[in-house]
């Protein structure tokens, strides 16, 4: 209720931790019932000699042990109960889950053996390696392919054909290093170091993510990263001969500190995305060379993470940005970008985005993780109404992709604490009145 004054914490909190609450007041009188406690005195200190809390919280009366056993078991029932109730329709119908390695930190989908199904990569952050697993027509994937040796602590992975042999090769960024390593596919799945791996960057302190694509127009994908100390963005041009010594393209402000790819001016070659962090500014960077002026945007926050897709259906590559505590929604029109309605829409600690076609209305829906929690925020394309979704713990590796092909799209996500990857079906069907994301303190979030 609008202007209502909350001083209980446990109304403060997540609508789980809220429900909880409500619960507890009604649960306890029950569970001390049980114990021979009059309710009213609960948590006074010592009310008495018979049955009730001494001064330091201990128990002195006589244990109904039938009674305690009963609330014990009613409380457990009572709680599951709590969290399906809370969950109405924000939980997937379906939810599948597969091992990874330690802390999995990034996810990539594409057709990597070329028998018609996508295929999932996972970067494995804690231990220095990427897994593959494979599509199939149920949209099941198989257990993970042996880890393959990544480098140091990958933190994102991208598939991109780097020697033009029609199969997608990795691309991995490494952490707390200035280094890239690439992956070449065989055709099958299988992958092996390219012969120049791992590509030296130069970018200080060192690369969080990446982005690719072909910048230049010259037929070859190439690679670019962010180099946060030096304001520039680290460009690695692809050719027949492999990569070149890495160029770096001024951005006027301290990049931070993941890229996106996305053709956003309509010319048919894709630019760099890039957040300004010190500034607030969302900038594009030209055929991998020069920043573009007039889409420079300014924000209302820092930004964290760009990518490009179109979330409203008008045929127009949009951009999405990842903002301090929020995602911000430029649209793009004949006069350039423009804020949606709403935006920026707040999401507590945002950290990770991904888009795509979740419902199967032609129309990309935006993903929002957190750095802590267990819930993701959908925002619906078009309407950018805001649902939250349990996923798993630290749900900071997103993507969006069909996996059994009915055009809709599986929401999937790396879950770092908890060492494993899930994949959720029919995330926006039953869709009704959107749940906003409560507030969280954002200390500690990268």
């Amino acid at each position: 209720m609008e202007g209502r004054q909350v001083s209980d914490r446990w109304e403060r909190g997540r609508p789980y931790e809220q429900y909880v609450g409500r619960w507890s007041r009604q649960i306890a009188p029950l569970f001390l019932a049980g114990l021979n406690v009059p309710g009213g005195d609960a948590g006074r200190g010592s009310v008495g000699a018979h049955g009730s809390v001494g001064a330091h919280g201990s128990w002195k009366g006589r244990v109904n042990l039938p009674g305690l056993v009963l609330t014990a078991t009613a409380i457990a029932l009572i709680g599951c109960a709590a969290r399906e109730t809370l969950d109405g329709g924000r939980h997937p119908s379906g939810l599948e889950t597969y091992p990874t390695g330690r802390s999995p930190r990034a996810v990539a989908v594409a057709d990597l053996d070329g028998d018609g199904y996508r295929d999932v990569v996972v970067a494995n952050s804690g231990d220095g390696t990427v897994q593959v697993f494979a599509g199939a027509a149920s949209g099941r994937l198989s257990p993970a392919t042996r880890p393959i040796a990544a480098g140091n602590e990958p933190a994102d992975v991208d598939i991109v054909d780097l020697d033009q042999d029609r199969d997608g090769d990795l691309v991995v960024a490494n952490h707390e290093t200035s280094l890239v390593t690439l992956l070449l596919n065989d055709g099958q799945g299988r992958f092996a170091p390219a012969p120049a791996s791992p590509l030296e960057s130069n970018a200080r302190p060192h690369v969080h993510g990446l982005a690719t694509g072909d910048f230049d127009g010259d037929g070859w994908n190439d690679i670019a990263v962010e180099s946060a100390d030096t304001g520039e963005v680290r460009v690695l041009r692809g050719g027949s001969a492999g990569f070149g010594r890495a160029e770096g393209i001024a951005v006027g402000t301290m990049p931070y500190y993941r890229l996106g790819a996305a053709d956003v001016t309509g010319d048919g070659r894709v630019e760099i995305l890039v957040p300004g962090h010190r500034n607030n500014s969302m900038i594009v960077v030209g055929q991998g060379r020069d920043v573009l002026a007039d889409h420079t945007t300014s924000l209302p926050a820092q930004p964290w993470m760009v990518v490009g897709d179109d979330v409203n259906g008008d045929q127009r590559t949009d951009i999405v940005v990842v903002l301090t505590d929020g995602v911000g929604v430029l649209l793009a029109g004949p006069e350039g970008f423009q804020e949606a309605p709403g935006s920026p829409f707040f999401v507590a600690r945002a950290t990770e985005v991904a888009t795509g076609d979740l419902d199967g209305d032609g129309i990309a829906d935006i993903v929002v993780g957190p750095w802590e929690g267990s819930e993701v925020t959908v925002l619906r394309g078009g309407t950018f109404l805001p649902r939250v979704v349990r996923t798993c713990e630290r749900p900071i590796g997103l993507a969006v992709a069909d996996l059994d092909g009915d055009r809709r799209g599986e929401l999937i996500t790396a879950c770092a604490a908890q060492n494993r990857l899930a994949v959720m079906t029919d995330v926006l069907i039953g869709a009704g009145a959107a749940h906003q994301a409560a507030p969280a303190d954002a200390e500690g979030r990268r």
